[in-house]
């Protein structure tokens, strides 16, 4: 098509950050102590995705807990932030345990837009 054609077309459909959280597609953890804590002063989501890294796995029950691991995302994203100067996509990582003799490194990628702020997601989730 030539540009005079497609100047001419409209948004066909726009789905929400709002819409997202709505759906549970989003979690929103902006008020929570670890957010705050970790220097986000601005709205924060994780995707479903990195929400379910940031749950305990059952074989770790008793030994960690939400918090903490919440924790740990939000404080290595922040830190990655900081060094990244003023990039919109940062890459970052980070080590989850998965059982009591296991970890994983998984990177996650911080996206930032001075409209909705901070989004923290999996690559294949971008």
């Amino acid at each position: 098509m030539d540009k005079q054609h497609v100047e001419g077309w409209g948004v066909i459909h726009m789905y929400t950050r709002e819409q997202a959280i709505a759906d549970g597609q989003l979690v929103d953890v902006s008020e929570t102590p670890e957010a705050k804590e970790a220097g986000f002063r601005v709205p924060v989501c994780l995707t479903v995705g990195v929400h379910a890294l940031a749950q305990v796995p059952e074989l770790l029950s008793g030994w960690q807990d939400y918090s903490g691991r919440l924790w740990d995302t939000l404080f290595l994203a922040a830190a990655a932030f900081k060094r990244a100067g003023d990039k919109t996509l940062v890459p970052f990582d980070v080590i989850y345990q998965t059982d009591p003799r296991r970890s994983a490194t998984v990177t996650l990628w911080l996206c930032f837009s001075e409209y909705e702020g901070f989004t923290i997601l999996l690559p294949e989730e971008y």
